[in-house]
């Protein structure tokens, strides 16, 4: 069970979270504190309730990959579209975690983006083709140390930028600064953020709603809740830190750097750089193998490792030519409304089903 919460804090957090992008965009570029905590609550309760659907889809018809969630919420016609979206999400999530990659390289230790970044599919592609269970007994290990050590970043910063929250708002507010922003408003934004979250993790969630039906309830409150109070309390950090945090590709990099002085801020600031890259690393593996595996159902056949193969030589050449900010921006705003339609659908289609199966006798579980 620990091992599988710690692979859904590292298949959810990734380079937008790590980095420290995404907190900007959804959660520190409105001006307002409770602007903040409203797209965390919105994020959260949509989240849990699309994964008790997931979870349920699995428990109760032992239903494993997107095509059968999808297919029993949605029917054949609507649960092919959002196979379709949720291909097509981790597809170009993957595309801007390799450009994360690369960033936060170049933004350490001053080494070429595009050296970076091939580092990045490399790897990615090398783990891809070990299968599955290869990449969950990996990740699950990561997971757990990168939300706790950036957790641990945040409160040390905390410090020095709550007190700047007031300042930050204002230059926000005012217009002094241009932050890039994901949603229209912070409504909107919470909508997205859950729905790029959901999106991700649906077949993943199936799994352990089958293989753990006693504790999946529990595995999703943590990550979940784990996730958006992190991000939450990093976005105020931003939010106090707004002028400098803004120009950097990394902000996260950019607070550990600011916060700890003398050789321990050179050893700290170097330590989460490399638990960046290793956030970076844990969801690409996952993310390349969830879209390799829907155009090929054996991980171990020859088509499956060639898909991923040209699939990273793909996706590095299109981060040759568009900015990281400009990628993460886009992708995960735009997708993540399509994320929010199908969780939804889920959501609702769960309670009708549910009610179903509890009148015909068919599930008992309280949940």
């Amino acid at each position: 069970m620990l091992n599988l919460i710690g692979a859904m804090f590292a298949y959810l957090i990734g380079s937008g979270f790590a980095s420290g992008q995404e907190t900007m965009q959804y959660f520190s570029g409105w001006g307002s504190v409770w602007a903040s905590l409203g797209v965390a609550a919105i994020a959260l309760l949509l989240s849990c309730l699309a994964y008790i659907a997931y979870s349920y889809a699995g428990r109760t018809r032992g239903l494993q990959d997107l095509a059968g969630i999808y297919d029993f919420y949605a029917g054949n016609v609507f649960g092919k579209l959002f196979q379709v979206f949720a291909w097509l999400f981790n597809a170009c999530c993957y595309m801007f975690m390799i450009s994360g990659f690369g960033n936060v390289i170049h933004q350490q230790w001053g080494i070429s983006i595009p050296i970076g970044s091939a580092i990045g599919v490399v790897l990615s592609v090398t783990i891809a083709v070990m299968g599955l269970n290869k990449i969950i007994d990996i990740i699950g290990k990561v997971g757990p140390i990168i939300v706790l050590f950036t957790l641990f970043i945040g409160i040390v910063a905390a410090f020095r930028y709550y007190p700047m929250i007031a300042e930050g708002n204002a230059a926000i507010n005012s217009g002094d600064v241009d932050v890039i922003r994901a949603g229209s408003n912070w409504v909107t934004a919470g909508l997205s953020f859950a729905g790029c979250n959901l999106l991700l993790v649906s077949a993943f969630v199936g799994t352990i709603g089958y293989n753990l039906r006693e504790y999946n309830q529990l595995i999703m409150i943590i990550s979940s809740g784990g996730i958006m109070l992190v991000s939450f309390l990093m976005g105020l950090n931003h939010i106090g830190n707004i002028q400098a945090a803004v120009q950097a590709s990394i902000p996260n990099l950019l607070l550990a750097n600011n916060v700890f002085g003398g050789n321990a801020g050179i050893i700290l600031s170097l330590l989460f750089a490399i638990i960046i890259l290793a956030a970076i690393f844990s969801t690409i593996c996952p993310m390349l193998w969830t879209c390799a595996s829907m155009l090929a159902k054996d991980d171990k056949s020859k088509k499956y490792k060639l898909i991923c193969v040209i699939a990273g030589i793909c996706v590095y050449i299109i981060t040759l030519f568009v900015p990281y900010e400009t990628l993460l921006n886009y992708i995960m705003t735009y997708c993540g409304y399509s994320g929010c339609v199908v969780a939804v659908v889920c959501i609702v289609r769960y309670f009708i089903i549910k009610s179903r199966d509890k009148k015909e006798g068919l599930f008992t579980e309280s949940v």
